[in-house]
């Protein structure tokens, strides 16, 4: 009987075309001015997506729902696209790929508190990762002076630190996570997109069948 690998299930594209959405509505949250610059909301829905898929749908959202706000947002920010393409993608690729490896190596009893903690500490680089970032992109893609885009990354500092613990309270602290998987409405990249096979009914024989008389 033949097989087939089944690389993205259906219930893996809902979540990532929601989650993605979900970060282009974000850009619509009024943004927090702070004395160095702005405090936009998509983090903590890139975190979330981290926490709720495997790297490559993470990447995806935080990729390329950033890029689609600032291609057709209300901010002016159509020129920075490509940086937030891969710094956010970047970010939800790194958040998830190190969230899967401590639930792996530190938790295999599946304890919901030391997951809660593995989470806290899978976002704390790729968070360190996005400041910097900014930090690069500031000084080569916007031309400022490096004393002034050191001068912003205060900004993005509480922008990570407030996008991690919202998703936090969200995920674990609220109970949604827990209250998907009882309800089998989480995907499994390992069992759904790497080890499912999907089972092809063999052709139909072109031989009539014989009658009994």
């Amino acid at each position: 009987m033949a097989t087939k690998r089944v690389l993205f299930t259906t219930k893996w594209i809902c979540y990532v075309a929601v989650l993605t959405a979900m970060v282009v509505a974000t850009g619509y949250i009024p943004r927090l001015p702070v004395l160095t610059g702005y405090i936009y909301w998509c983090d903590f829905a890139i975190f979330m997506a981290a926490y709720l898929l495997d790297p490559i749908g993470a990447a995806i959202v935080g990729g390329i729902g950033t890029a689609f706000f600032d291609l057709f947002g209300i901010n002016g920010t159509a020129y920075t696209a490509i940086p937030s393409l891969l710094i956010h993608g970047a970010q939800g690729f790194a958040v998830s790929g190190i969230f899967m490896l401590l639930r792996f190596f530190f938790n295999k009893k599946e304890s919901e508190k030391r997951e809660t903690v593995l989470a806290v500490l899978a976002g704390i680089f790729p968070a360190l990762l996005v400041i910097v970032s900014y930090y690069l992109k500031r000084i080569t893609w916007d031309g400022l002076a490096p004393a002034v885009a050191i001068a912003k990354m205060p900004a993005n500092v509480l922008q990570e630190v407030i996008g991690l613990t919202v998703a936090i309270v969200i995920l674990y602290v609220c109970k949604l996570k827990k209250q998907l998987k009882a309800a089998h409405l989480l995907p499994d990249f390992r069992l759904e997109m790497i080890g499912k096979r999907k089972t092809v009914p063999p052709e139909p024989s072109e031989q009539p069948e014989k009658v009994e008389e």
